[in-house]
């Protein structure tokens, strides 16, 4: 990375500054070059103004934003991309290309993803449709789907998360572009299958000579496929350089801060001597996937296989495996949202019948299910007093009760009384995952089940989550199931782990001892593919 300053750029973005509706800009003189077959991260928390700045480069601005300063030329051709106040010339889709964070969002459910691809070869590139359909399957082999010919045909909902992202790299490699720009392409996706996707786009980028522009939070991702980093903050490049001086000598305080936070520490404890919560004897879920024309089931999926474990009172469980491997649908049947379709679970010295009104009433007041995404589990038309309200009135709570208890639980998650009169979409997604968190307490419950709830925040909201857990874990005496494939975050959450591969737990035990020892072949598969695996050390050697 030391020999970028000695090739020309491909892209130069110069003073950039984008501003909404006339007031203060959000960002302010950004300045960088992207180069031919390098790979530029731009780092930062939520708001920093990340992708503001891609969104200006591609003329992709929303509702109210405009470049009031600055340009993006494109240095070969000499060409201004984007101007102050002037027409966008950006070739999107036609030598620019983006890959979103979310490919189910960006893909059209109800149309096969060949013909999304083959899709921008018409419109963009002018092919015919079978030269179209050629091509498509050309680039299918190219971001390695299986059976280009039968995934052609498939719609996204068959297509599990890695290859729906390879299909978002396949529709963007169809525009040819010079320039590529990921905006947090694998934060949603395990580690194996993330790792896979950060070797994909090496190899793509390093055979067409891309320049990437590679927007993340994850400093192992960084790590990992970055030559050089960006640091913003408040709309403001704070650093840059190559990826190791910038991570072996960070200069400013706000990226020392950053590359701390990531170091979380470990909050392990011994529950050897805690009294059995939750107990699980051989239980099972299948799911149907061919009837009959009498409507009787021929054929099924076995999501959960066979799964026994006992959760002690007080733990804090990780639960760790791929897309796919049955995690969710386990934590799903400990709170009798799923029926099971065999085996049985005992919490708190009482069975969870999902057909037992009065099994599920005790079960909803000893057990809560924190979402991975706060946003979408929040009401956007009620202000969030009024959310948290709407819980306690349910438990027998007099108005007033509700309004002093909910201002409370505000409080207790590190967020304001006032805040009750906010409204869902004027909180960051640190703070909605607070209210998730409080709303979920507002039933008092003693087991807590978190799906992914921290996998989409910046590390310093991550860690930040993470201490107001375990602070109130150990203030209530909860017992928690945290489902992640973070495993840094289990590392330093849990203190015991299960392993989950196709339905079965393949591998349990003390989260010390699996992290440094795995046994099971599928766990060390898992602890090898974690991205950032490369030493600092390797990456100075590298450069």
């Amino acid at each position: 990375m030391g020999e970028l300053t000695a090739a020309a750029p491909l892209l130069q973005i110069r003073d950039l500054s984008v501003a909404f509706y006339g007031e203060k800009p959000v960002t302010s003189g950004v300045t960088f070059d992207l180069f031919a077959g390098c790979t530029t991260a731009l780092l930062g928390e939520s708001g920093s103004g990340k992708s503001i700045t891609s969104s200006a480069i591609m003329g992709l601005l929303p509702p109210g934003g405009v470049v009031v300063d600055g340009s993006v030329q494109h240095v070969p051709s000499e060409t201004l991309w984007v101007e102050p106040q002037g027409v966008n010339r950006a070739p999107l889709g036609r030598g620019l290309s983006m890959v979103f964070q979310d490919p189910m969002s960006s893909l059209n459910p109800s149309m096969r993803v060949g013909l999304q691809v083959a899709e921008v070869l018409t419109l963009h590139q002018k092919c015919s449709q079978s030269a179209a359909r050629m091509r498509v399957q050309q680039l299918f082999k190219e971001v390695e789907l299986p059976d280009p010919e039968i995934t052609f045909r498939k719609y996204p909902h068959e297509l599990s998360g890695g290859q729906k992202q390879r299909i978002m790299l396949a529709i963007a490699l169809a525009a040819e572009p010079e320039v590529l720009i990921a905006d947090e392409p694998t934060t949603a996706l395990d580690v194996t299958v993330q790792q896979s996707i950060l070797a994909l786009l090496k190899k793509v980028q390093k055979l067409r000579g891309l320049a990437v522009l590679f927007i993340t939070h994850d400093l192992d991702v960084v790590r990992d496929i970055a030559d050089h980093v960006l640091v913003l903050k408040d709309g403001v490049i704070v650093e840059q350089g190559p990826t190791w001086n910038v991570f072996l000598h960070p200069e400013h305080p706000y990226t020392a801060a950053l590359l701390k936070a990531k170091e979380r520490p470990r909050r392990l404890f011994d529950s050897a001597k805690k009294t059995p919560f939750i107990e699980v004897n051989q239980l099972s879920k299948s799911f149907p996937t061919h009837r009959n024309l009498l409507g009787r089931v021929t054929a099924e999926f076995t999501a959960v296989r066979n799964v026994s474990l006992t959760i002690h009172r007080g733990e804090r469980i990780g639960l760790v495996g791929e897309s796919g491997s049955g995690k969710s649908t386990l934590g799903r049947l400990l709170l009798g949202l799923t029926d099971s379709s065999s085996g049985t679970i005992v919490m708190d010295g009482h069975p969870v019948q999902t057909h037992n009104r009065k099994s599920m009433k005790r079960t909803r007041k000893f057990a809560q299910l924190v979402f991975q995404d706060p946003y979408s589990a929040l009401n956007p038309q009620m202000r969030v007093g009024r959310a948290l309200e709407e819980v306690l009135k349910h438990l027998g709570c007099s108005t007033s009760q509700a309004e002093n208890r909910a201002i409370a639980l505000l409080e207790e998650v590190g967020l304001q009384a006032e805040d009750a009169l906010r409204y869902p979409r004027s909180f960051s997604g640190g703070q909605r995952q607070r209210i998730v968190i409080a709303r979920a307490l507002a039933m008092e419950p003693e087991f807590l089940v978190l799906d992914e709830s921290v996998a989409a925040l910046d590390v310093q909201i991550q860690r930040a989550i993470l201490d107001l857990l375990a602070k109130i874990g150990d203030a209530r005496q909860l017992t928690f199931l945290f489902i992640s494939h973070d495993l840094g975050v289990m590392e330093s959450f849990c203190n015991r782990l299960l392993v989950m591969q196709h339905g079965q737990l393949v591998e349990t035990g003390k989260t010390s001892e699996i992290m440094e020892s795995p046994q099971h072949p599928y766990t060390q598969q898992l602890l090898s593919s974690r991205a950032g695996k490369r030493s600092l050390e390797a990456l100075e050697i590298h450069a």
